[in-house]
């Protein structure tokens, strides 16, 4: 019973971490979060930082 319980937590454990790996992730940006995003040459570019006007 016991080894039911750990084995279902590290399943879950891993589940969950990859989903807010994912999520954390996908929150970055197409080319921001892209491994290759140093020696990529696609059209990716980093935006421009917001300007606040008043």
């Amino acid at each position: 019973m016991f080894v039911n319980i750990l084995i279902g937590l590290i399943i879950f454990g891993y589940a969950g971490w990859m989903m807010a790996r994912h999520i954390k992730k996908s929150k970055q940006g197409k080319c921001a979060a892209c491994e290759m995003n140093k020696s990529c040459s696609s059209s990716c570019s980093i935006p421009d930082a917001p300007t606040v006007s008043k």
